[in-house]
């Protein structure tokens, strides 16, 4: 072979001879979460001794923080009061066995936790951020340094087929200024809602005593049909053109690999959504989504409330989208359930006799993170290395 040739084949395998030596390269094609985290931990420790990246936490530590930072406050307390049992055992297997369906960031100084932030994998191929606090160390920023640190730890495993992380989201109420100019701020300069996208949604807190109350003539609750989701994908698409239902992937098989509901029993938790459609003599009024999860995977209950997707404001009376939400409420085992209402206006046009608040859902396709970054980088002069 020619010298040309010959240096080609060397080059196509890797290899570059130089006056000096031999430079090589290496591809990581696939790794697991587990061995990811570990490798992460050793790099971001040694650049910072106070970070730690899944590790096993004290847990007396962690609900200390949860109390002083804020985080739990005496109304969420009272919620969760009663079933504080299965929040406490659910958080230690968390925290120290450390499972595939869970990330958590922590900075920590002498044994106490300054700040806090984690991810679960909650859909089949999309992953929130939650519970995200911070209180003062020395005057840093810490609530963007565990920002920093979760946005490095996505930047490298998002590539990884393992990981199945197409999508990462999170919800927050608006008045809430960190999230909103983070992640809104994000979404609103992007001005692409199939990169990034943000829906508003009421929240309420909905008592599950069933009244055994029928819908009435016409009206049908009964899982969803291909129909049925094609109606709902031209709605949100029309009123939000968001990636909401790419995160849902309703009516989907999950034809690679495990199915998260396994995944979740074999680790010894739970996860499971089914869609429900409300219809009026055949015409789609609204589809409900009835999510479970362990109690306390999501400290506000979250990933364990139905989110309610509403496609004919008009025609759907509340006392008529009471009456199924109260059908569908037999399969939590709490006293109320959290509900999420899309669009956000409908519960104040209806007068529903509730306290309600308001939530935005911000979901954006991970393959943008770097994007993010550079936003953050440029909007508040934050440092990635």
């Amino acid at each position: 072979r020619s010298e040309a040739e010959e240096k080609r084949i060397r080059c196509d395998n890797g290899i570059l001879d130089e006056e000096k030596g031999i430079r090589c390269g290496i591809a990581i094609l696939d790794m697991d979460i587990n061995t990811y985290s570990r490798l992460l931990h050793i790099l971001t420790n040694a650049l910072d001794p106070h970070a730690y990246i899944s590790c096993e936490v004290d847990m007396d530590a962690l609900w200390e923080f949860f109390f002083e930072a804020g985080f739990i406050y005496p109304k969420k307390y009272r919620l969760i009061q009663s079933h504080r049992e299965d929040f406490k055992e659910t958080y230690r297997k968390l925290y120290q066995e450390s499972p595939e369906i869970s990330r958590h960031f922590t900075y920590q100084k002498n044994g106490r936790i300054y700040g806090h932030i984690s991810m679960v994998r909650a859909y089949d191929r999309a992953w929130v951020i939650h519970h995200h606090a911070a209180r003062a160390a020395d005057g840093k920023r810490l609530g963007f340094t565990l920002l920093t640190q979760i946005l490095h730890y996505m930047n490298d495993i998002y590539r990884l087929p393992s990981a199945k992380i197409d999508y990462v989201f999170s919800y927050f109420q608006p008045e809430n200024r960190f999230p909103n100019i983070v992640f809104g701020g994000f979404t609103r300069t992007l001005k692409n809602p199939k990169g990034s996208s943000l829906d508003l949604f009421s929240y309420l807190i909905y008592p599950t005593l069933s009244l055994g109350s029928r819908l009435p003539e016409g009206w049908l609750l009964q899982e969803c049909s291909s129909l049925d989701l094609w109606e709902l994908n031209r709605f949100y698409n029309h009123h939000s053109g968001g990636l909401l239902l790419d995160l849902l992937q309703l009516g989907h098989k999950n034809s690679s690999g495990e199915s998260i509901e396994n995944l979740y029993d074999r680790l010894g938790f739970m996860r499971r959504w089914k869609a429900y459609s409300l219809t009026h003599y055949g015409e789609l009024n609204a589809v409900l989504i009835v999510d479970q999860s362990n109690l306390g995977l999501n400290l506000s209950d979250l990933l364990n409330s139905i989110k309610i997707l509403i496609t004919d404001s008009e025609g759907l009376p509340w006392e008529i989208l009471s009456t199924a939400i109260n059908q569908l409420t037999g399969v939590y085992q709490t006293e109320r359930v959290p509900i999420l209402i899309y669009p956000s206006d409908y519960l104040e046009a209806k007068n529903a006799p509730y306290e309600t608040k308001k939530y935005l859902l911000w979901i954006f396709g991970a393959h943008l993170i770097r994007q993010l970054t550079e936003f953050l980088h440029r909007k508040f002069r934050l440092s990635y290395e």
